[in-house]
């Protein structure tokens, strides 16, 4: 009985060790395979096409709508995969929009003026629009 119970332990260890290995969950993209820098479209529907860039020098430009934040900032962290979009010409109370929408992974700090979002795959919500990240 002994041996049996020591079997068991071993088998589920390794089943749910390998659960939780990285790179293990074929459906969810790992942290480090999200890239920030390019251009993250919305296609359209409810409102006309939107795009933001984010560039290199970590300048981030609105182009289709809501061109008025421009210019913004963003950072990326890759340990945590955090995004940080900084919009200073957002208006504190602007960002109570965003609310409705931390289910996504965003939060906000309308003091610093920034949206952080948590980046499991390549898509963010801004201003209530879903933006993907084209290419690769």
């Amino acid at each position: 009985m002994k041996t049996v119970t020591v079997v068991l332990i071993l088998f589920f260890g390794l089943v749910f060790s390998s659960k939780s290995a990285p790179g293990r969950d074929s459906n969810r993209p790992s942290k480090s395979s999200v890239s920030v820098p390019g251009i993250w479209r919305y296609k359209g529907g409810d409102e006309k096409p939107m795009e933001i860039r984010f560039l290199p020098d970590h300048k981030a430009v609105f182009k289709g709508g809501y061109e008025f934040y421009n210019p913004a900032k963003w950072y990326f962290t890759p340990a945590t995969a955090e995004l940080k979009l900084t919009v200073p010409k957002m208006k504190q109370n602007g960002f109570k929009l965003f609310n409705q929408w931390t289910y996504t992974g965003l939060k906000t700090n309308p003091k610093e003026k920034t949206i952080i979002y948590t980046l499991h795959e390549r898509r963010i919500c801004f201003m209530g629009y879903f933006y993907e990240k084209q290419g690769r």
